[in-house]
């Protein structure tokens, strides 16, 4: 066996076989927790708390953490996890410790059962303080949480909110609450008074039940790639509906998930991708920003791709950061590809076109390894999810069946530390 043919076994080995849509940061990245369970929390305090019903999550980077003379700290983020059975708010005040807030209660520093949380770059933390139909109001003073206010938006022709479920922030400092008891979104100025309701027109049909699954895809906002699109992501009827929905209350496009699943917490990534976890089928699935299905991710289990429940999602979009709570401890991994087709027809002997079918945004390059040599016919290109054609026009000479292969790359931070090759002939 050849060298060159050895090399692509172990590449085929090393590589296809580990491909995922998302996949585990390095070791050292994380330390090796890449799953927190009851034994971690155990660890940072003691008796003092247990995972009770985890909900929301929310993931930033603080302005106040970031060192600007050095990019070492950039993805050194703050996460926030929900934990609703002990009535507190779980997260990090350095990338060493842990903290808790709050207790159970209706005053000061007190939750009841509180689900959503979303959070800015700036300090400012909201809590969907479910139990007592509010929105709390909190300040992160750099290694603290503190508290600030309440409000829930009761006027006196309003009830206000009444069993509040999801929070979201859209870069004007707008704040999103998706209501249980009266379906409708809620959207309150940063002043906390209400500047409008979704659906818009008082006594309108649109959700069916209580919306849930609530993110929101800004394009005003530095990591996004769709600088002209500000929409809402929710679910309804009972999970199985999505919508998106323009800031206006307009909606522009409704779809079902696949029978069977539901949506129950949301969020989006840098490509307005939107993920939804899913707590009765033990997975995430994906959707592109126009609601079309791109993948189904993992399954009911403690091994690696999968999950107990998953509840709460947050994602940070400038590096493809992931956390998503469980039952009993929370999880934390990088966007990763899949390359689930690749064809490459002959067009003419120096035009070519490569169909690619990615889960991802990604870099895809065609290699042939001929003797000593590696020949790129087409170097990162970069190609949507789903469906995409590349047109190889540049190579100057016919490709030749040498052994071929796709190399795809994610886009995100774990391109720097995952690649993976699949071998391909060409069609006529």
């Amino acid at each position: 066996m050849s060298k060159n043919l050895c090399f692509i076994v172990l590449l085929l080995f090393f590589c296809t076989v580990y491909s995922e849509s998302l996949v585990f940061p390095p070791y050292m990245h994380s330390y090796g927790i890449r799953k927190a369970s009851p034994k971690h929390l155990f660890m940072f305090f003691g008796a003092t708390t247990h995972f009770a019903d985890p909900q929301g999550l929310a993931a930033e980077k603080l302005e106040s953490w970031d060192n600007p003379a050095t990019k070492k700290d950039d993805d050194e983020v703050i996460v926030y996890g929900v934990n609703s059975g002990q009535h507190e708010i779980i997260y990090n005040t350095s990338m060493y410790s842990l903290a808790l807030f709050g207790s159970k209660g209706s005053g000061k520093n007190n939750f009841l059962f509180p689900k959503g949380i979303a959070i800015n770059s700036k300090g400012d933390v909201y809590v969907a303080d479910s139990g007592n139909n509010r929105i709390v109001q909190l300040y992160n003073t750099k290694s603290a949480l503190r508290w600030e206010d309440t409000f829930n938006g009761k006027t006196d022709t309003d009830p206000g909110l009444s069993g509040p479920l999801r929070v979201a922030l859209n870069e004007d400092g707008d704040i999103y609450v998706t209501d249980a008891v009266h379906r409708k979104i809620f959207v309150f100025s940063k002043d906390k008074s209400v500047r409008k309701y979704i659906p818009p027109v008082k006594n309108s049909i649109m959700f069916s039940d209580r919306p849930t699954a609530l993110a929101i895809a800004d394009g005003k906002s530095r990591w996004s790639y769709f600088k002209n699109e500000r929409v809402i992501f929710c679910a309804d009827n009972n999970g199985s509906r999505l919508w998106k929905i323009d800031f206006n209350g307009t909606v522009l496009k409704y779809t079902q998930i696949p029978k069977g699943y539901s949506a129950y917490y949301g969020a989006v990534d840098f490509y307005h991708n939107y993920w939804i976890t899913d707590i009765n089928k033990h997975c995430l699935l994906k959707f592109d920003h126009d609601l079309n299905l791109l993948e189904i991710f993992g399954n009911y289990g403690d091994k690696k791709d999968q999950f107990i429940e998953p509840r709460g999602i947050a994602i940070y979009k400038r590096f493809g950061q992931v956390f998503i709570a469980e039952k009993k401890g929370a999880q934390y991994y990088w966007i990763g590809t899949d390359l689930k087709k690749a064809i490459l027809k002959a067009e003419s002997d120096t035009k070519y076109n490569l169909t690619v079918n990615s889960s991802e945004y990604s870099f895809v390059s065609l290699i042939s390894l001929i003797g000593k040599d590696t020949a790129f016919y087409c170097k990162q290109r970069m190609v949507f999810p789903g469906s995409d054609v590349i047109t190889i026009t540049d190579s100057g000479k016919k490709i030749k069946n040498h052994p071929l292969m796709v190399k795809i790359e994610p886009t995100y931070s774990s391109y720097t530390y995952n690649f993976w090759m699949y071998p391909i002939k060409i069609s006529y």
